[in-house]
């Protein structure tokens, strides 16, 4: 059994040590923890309430108890004598402290909390509640009616479930109330629309209405590049003799405060005619949207006169007003009426983000390699491009379409790709390929947007 010694101290106090056999054995090491700090009263107290949390444990120190120091609460464990936070509090803690975060879409997960702290669900300001009063039942019903696309939920839920987690490793909640409750990725991308790819008259009409704008029609059809990527394009990303254009740089979205992510070796070459308001010119998307792409002859020709005596960090594409491409400023003054006039013209309207598409289109309808595609368009993934676009690829169904009706037609299926499909002929046995033709067989499946 655990006893305790009475100690005086040099100042006259009385210290206490309660002094036991680990656990209770007549070998067991002697243990021993002093209570000095306090009163001589406090000190005999704690020491009497420690002695007998030791003897309960077996003559073992109490779980948690840190010798000389007490129960101490790990730093990754919440005080719970504190009022625990409201989720959107510690969701911009959690956001803040994300390392690995561009200024923009550190302001748009910001943005993001902001828009949850004033939806009401069912009568209720669910995310202004505390964090370990949300359950996963809040969470379904927000789910279920918040008046957003499913696309936009799954957004949203992604940063809800970053949230909890955060939260459960400050110690406020034991487990994520979020885990389990994301919209399901197929049902995501069964509601997205499907994609928009322009006929050749329809590109063609929309070029002869869009002005001084037509040759960035033109080239943004002709190579796939994001508007982002085209507006940041300088003079000397284009080599007209090697047919080449070099993709390093893409308009951002400016951070707090205008903060701003431009890498060193681009600020070094960075003048007052490369800014533009709430935007900044840094790296593009992805690793692999840093790139380089051949263009055709016809596109040598279009840039030719767009570069014309213009120097080399000169933008190759910019306003009537001379100002680099602004998305919203664009999109208003210019890319809404070129859309009221093709619609006019019973042409329905489209996104600038669907010339990248109509791109893809014609590079399969043409036979190019998904891999190669996947290059161009500086997919970070195959499956991205393959998911995007596999439904585009002709050759699968049609090479299927042909080995069915040889075969319901009395005719021989060869083996071996681009033989032909057999001869008809009755009495003649159908033999089994032994090689298949380049597989086709790919997701129909659309990846998000943003990814594309």
């Amino acid at each position: 059994m655990a006893y305790i010694e009475k100690r005086r101290r040099t100042d006259g106090g009385i210290s206490a040590r309660v002094k036991w056999r680990l656990g209770g054995t007549r070998d067991g090491a002697v243990q021993l923890e002093v209570f000095s700090a306090g009163t001589d009263a406090q000190n005999l107290a704690r020491a009497e309430g420690f002695k007998k949390m030791v003897d309960a444990a077996g003559q073992r120190w109490p779980d948690g108890w840190v010798k000389g120091e007490g129960f101490v609460r790990p730093a990754s464990e919440a005080d719970p004598l504190t009022e625990p936070p409201r989720f959107v509090d510690i969701g911009e803690e959690y956001v803040r402290q994300i390392v690995d975060l561009s200024p923009g879409q550190r302001k748009r997960y910001l943005g993001h909390l902001r828009v949850l702290e004033v939806t009401r669900i069912r009568g209720s300001l669910i995310f202004t509640k505390p964090v370990t009063a949300i359950s996963e039942a809040d969470l379904k019903d927000w789910l279920i009616d918040w008046d957003r696309s499913l696309k936009t939920k799954a957004n949203y839920h992604g940063l809800i479930h970053g949230v909890f987690g955060y939260a459960v490793k400050r110690g406020w909640l034991s487990a994520n109330p979020a885990v389990g409750t994301a919209p399901r990725m197929s049902r995501v991308k069964q509601s997205r629309p499907e994609l928009r790819f322009l006929t050749e008259r329809e590109l063609q009409r929309a070029v002869e209405l869009a002005g001084p704008y037509a040759d960035l029609l033109t080239v943004a059809v002709g190579t796939g590049m994001r508007f982002g990527e085209l507006g940041a394009l300088w003079v000397s990303d284009v080599d007209l003799e090697r047919r080449t254009v070099r993709i390093n740089k893409a308009w951002k979205r400016n951070g707090e405060d205008d903060a701003t992510d431009v890498p060193g070796w681009l600020a070094k070459l960075l003048k007052p005619k490369h800014t533009m308001r709430d935007h900044h010119l840094g790296v593009p998307k992805t690793t692999k949207s840093r790139r380089t792409i051949t263009i055709s002859p016809a596109l040598v020709t279009v840039l030719r006169k767009r570069i014309e005596g213009k120097a080399a960090d000169d933008f190759v594409f910019v306003s009537n007003a001379g100002y680099p491409l602004h998305n919203g400023d664009f999109s208003t003054h210019v890319w809404r009426k070129l859309m009221t006039a093709l619609e006019a013209e019973g042409i329905a309207r489209f996104r600038f983000h669907d010339l990248r598409h109509t791109h893809v289109a014609w590079l399969v309808a043409g036979g190019a390699p998904l891999p190669h595609i996947q290059a161009r368009l500086g997919h970070e993934s195959i499956t991205t491009t393959i998911d995007t676009y596999g439904h585009l690829l002709p050759a699968g169904d049609e090479l299927i379409s042909g080995i069915i009706d040889t075969a319901l037609t009395g005719g021989t299926i060869r083996p071996g790709p681009g033989s032909s499909m057999g001869k008809k002929g009755k009495g003649k046995k159908s033999e089994k390929r032994t090689k298949p033709a380049r597989d086709q067989g790919v997701s129909r499946s659309v990846e998000k947007e943003a990814a594309t």
